[in-house]
């Protein structure tokens, strides 16, 4: 899975006729081509460290 920042992916909101199949096309053209911009998206070991600091004592 991939998360795109939604404020980089301005092909989308530019886009004239907007439904979520021609936004969906538009997404796999942008990735197929490298150029989705992605979000960091923590590994299951930065959660869980997160989990434990973010607990009040």
């Amino acid at each position: 899975m991939i998360v795109a920042n939604p404020m980089q992916v301005k092909a989308i909101a530019h886009a004239s006729i907007k439904t979520d199949k021609i936004d969906a096309g538009v997404l796999a053209q942008l990735h197929a081509s490298g150029f989705l911009p992605q979000v960091w998206v923590p590994d299951e070991r930065t959660e869980r460290l997160r989990r434990l600091v973010a607990r009040p004592n």
